[in-house]
């Protein structure tokens, strides 16, 4: 009887030692490298008047991994210790998001018990360890201001006109612009320069975007190159970047470098919206503005040398192509055309206000 214990025994250590190592080798085979699958694009902090009051990180990612299941390496100036935490989903991106290999997405590590100024953050899968040698990214540490206007210009790429811009931001400054954020990838030099002497003047903040996207798929911004699925997701990184560059800011318009706003009075944007707009709209999270195109191959029908003035023939306002002024403390989240308000708010069309862009007829 004593034999047949030990054996009974042994037999039972060797099926409960068999099924870890199954249960061990599954587990293992479910953790990913999140350096390989999960591509940074932006790490913004939480907005707040001191960098001790910050509770959280959110990075903006483009994820390809399985699972998503990362950590957080955040690091101080040299000779502070390495903070590992866990990053949880934030917001995940689901527009198309069943035929695309990489999803825009966004990841938040809880800082709440950090006790140094960040400086640098990564992602790591669950086995991997934390490295300077790889794939660290600058934590940005976003202004408050409560009556200041954003502009999110998603991605500079290929080629812009230099004079075009120049009038653009000149244009943005005379109706009280304060910050204009752009996703920057290989530029024309001279339009490059352009934007370098705006964020010298402070008006603008460059993020750096990568020239040659993640993933198997060859694809761009410009209309050739454009993939209908991926490169939504692609854009809507940056656009994660202005929601959490400008989260303290009072208004956010989400347009591009060949559209201007323009109301009936030519007043400043946050002059307009303080003093008339909001006070008839108090619930608002958002105004839309319907587009009005005018076509360069129309010819001159103005007064050279702007743009602005020398086209002045125009389509009429178009209801299915719009863009969005939003007030990101009512907003739960946004992409280029879309505004989805918190419980209580609601978004509003504006008709007196008008995106104006120049185009030409392809």
């Amino acid at each position: 009887m004593k034999k047949i214990r030990i054996v009974c025994s042994l037999c039972l250590f060797l099926i409960a030692f068999i099924l870890h190592k199954i249960c061990k080798r599954n587990y293992v085979k479910n953790i990913e490298s999140c350096y390989e699958t999960v591509h940074v694009f932006s790490a913004v902090a939480q907005a707040k008047t001191k960098w001790s009051f910050i509770e959280s990180i959110v990075l903006n990612v483009l994820d390809g991994s399985r699972n998503s299941n990362c950590d957080c390496c955040i690091y101080g100036y040299q000779g502070t210790p390495i903070y590992r935490v866990n990053a949880v989903v934030k917001e995940t991106y689901i527009h198309n998001s069943k035929f695309t290999d990489l999803i825009a997405r966004q990841f938040q590590c809880s800082v709440k018990k950090i006790g140094f100024r960040m400086v640098n953050i990564q992602l790591v899968g669950k086995m991997e360890s934390c490295s300077i040698s790889y794939n660290l990214h600058p934590v940005l540490y976003p202004e408050i201001k409560e009556n200041g206007f954003g502009i999110c210009s998603k991605i500079a790429y290929n080629y812009l006109n230099p004079l075009h811009l120049i009038e653009w931001f000149e244009y943005q400054k005379m109706m009280g612009v304060d910050m204009v954020l752009i996703s920057l990838q290989s530029l024309n030099k001279d339009a490059y320069k352009v934007l370098r002497y705006y964020e010298k003047e402070g008006i603008t903040t460059l993020i750096s975007f990568p020239n040659d996207m993640p993933g198997k798929l060859d694809r761009g911004f410009r209309l050739k190159n454009w993939h209908y699925h991926q490169s939504s997701h692609d854009e809507q990184v940056a656009v994660y970047s202005c929601k959490e560059f400008f989260q303290g800011f009072a208004f956010v318009a989400i347009i591009d470098f060949d559209e201007i706003i323009v109301n009936d009075r030519f007043s400043e944007y946050t002059q307009i919206l303080m003093s008339e707009i909001l006070p008839s709209y108090p619930d608002a999270s958002a105004f839309t503005l319907n587009v009005s195109f005018f076509i360069t191959d129309w010819g001159v029908s103005g007064v050279e040398p702007l743009i602005t003035s020398k086209y002045i023939r125009r389509t009429y306002p178009l209801a299915y192509r719009y863009k969005n002024i939003y007030l990101p403390n009512r907003t739960e989240s946004i992409d280029t055309h879309g505004i989805w308000s918190k419980k209580g708010y609601r978004r509003y069309e504006k008709t007196r206000s008008l995106l104006n862009r120049w185009e030409t007829y392809v």
